[in-house]
Parts: C-alpha cells; structure tokens; sequence
C-alpha cells in the first residue's frame, strides 16, 4: 500500500462526500475541525478518529449519513467494494479502505 497515494485519495474521497453540503457548509466544517480539534484538513487520513469525533459533534447522529456517503466515495475513488459490518466503526473501515488504494 502507498501511504501518500491512499491518504490523497481518501481526502479527496471525504471532500467529495462533504460536498453534499454545499461548499459553503463544507468549508464551515474543515473550518470547525481546525479550530475545536486543530485538526487540519491534510491531516484528516492521519487522524480519522479526530474527524469523526468532530462530525459527531458538529452533525449528532446525522453524522452516521455524512460517515456512509464517505464510506461510498471513498469506494469509488479506490475503486473497491467492501462488506461493511455492523460492530466496525467509521476508522476500522476506512484504514480497510485505505489499504486497496
């Protein structure tokens, strides 16, 4: 696996899915993940944990349909489909992901 090469996919991956938002929204999130959680946007693939602790707590539980439309873009970009199970959770599948690219 190349690491740089999955990294960039998966971010790509997740600023398509944020998209959904509209542009506006999706720069508010990165925005709010930096400044509650300095986590920066090129940082997310390294700390997916991070990340998903912030769209918790931005979006509640509508954060579990932003995590499966990244799931879905993340499949596309890599070009992979995988089984998702019920007990993983969003960073155990998207490090499985991450290891196709």
């Amino acid at each position: 696996m190349n690491v740089d090469k999955a990294d960039k996919m998966l971010k790509e991956a997740i600023d398509e899915a944020l998209s959904i938002l509209g542009y506006k929204a999706k720069e508010i999130v990165y925005y709010f993940l930096e400044k509650e959680y300095g986590l920066k946007r090129e940082e997310i693939p390294s700390n997916l944990k991070g990340f998903h602790d912030g769209l918790h707590m931005l979006f509640g539980i509508g954060a579990n349909v932003i995590e499966k439309h990244i799931y879905n873009c993340t499949q596309n970009k890599i070009g992979v489909r995988i089984r998702i199970e019920p007990e993983q959770d969003f960073v155990e599948i998207l490090n499985r992901l991450k290891s196709f690219a």
